[in-house]
């Protein structure tokens, strides 16, 4: 997002990761579910974390998270859905960019993480994660979106490539 402060390489050698999940709230529906809703794709505090409500017609909820963690749950939907290789092709682009990641928020106020490529077949709109990673970009898809084969993760980054990188 245009003035987005993107972390860079801490002074520990760690890679930087951020995370900015978004919501918006129409009149027709309740705040607290859609709080809700965003929690199952990415666990957070309201009182600890950085929630950001803007008010307005159309009300809009924002959470910014930093580091890998807040994306483990989210990395163990995607394998126990069986939906790597859609997150994977859904989260890198062709060139190898990070691509914000849209959920199903009728799913998501449910429990369940659905991703949608068209935001048309998600009625009350989407959830939206932008994911920030000051390193290789594709070494953060094989971590959390490995490629599979017969349905098995292959070449899957570890914890240690993805903060520290390949070497």
């Amino acid at each position: 997002m245009p003035g987005e402060e993107v972390p860079r390489l801490g002074s520990d050698g760690k890679f930087s990761i951020r995370l900015i999940l978004e919501a918006e709230v129409y009149p027709t529906e309740d705040e607290k579910k859609v709080i809700q809703a965003m929690k199952t794709i990415v666990p957070f505090s309201e009182e600890l974390d950085d929630v950001e409500i803007q008010e307005g017609e159309i009300k809009v909820i924002r959470v910014t998270k930093d580091g890998y963690e807040p994306l483990s749950k989210l990395r163990n939907s995607f394998r126990s859905n069986r939906i790597l290789d859609t997150a994977r092709s859904l989260l890198i682009s062709k060139r190898g960019d990070i691509r914000p990641l849209r959920f199903h928020k009728q799913a998501a106020i449910v429990g369940r993480v659905s991703l949608v490529d068209n935001e048309e077949f998600s009625p009350l709109g989407v959830i939206v994660l932008r994911i920030y990673y000051d390193g290789d970009p594709l070494v953060l898809a094989d971590w959390l979106t490995p490629r599979t084969e017969r349905g098995k993760p292959v070449n899957e980054a570890t914890l240690q490539d993805l903060l520290y990188g390949r070497g």
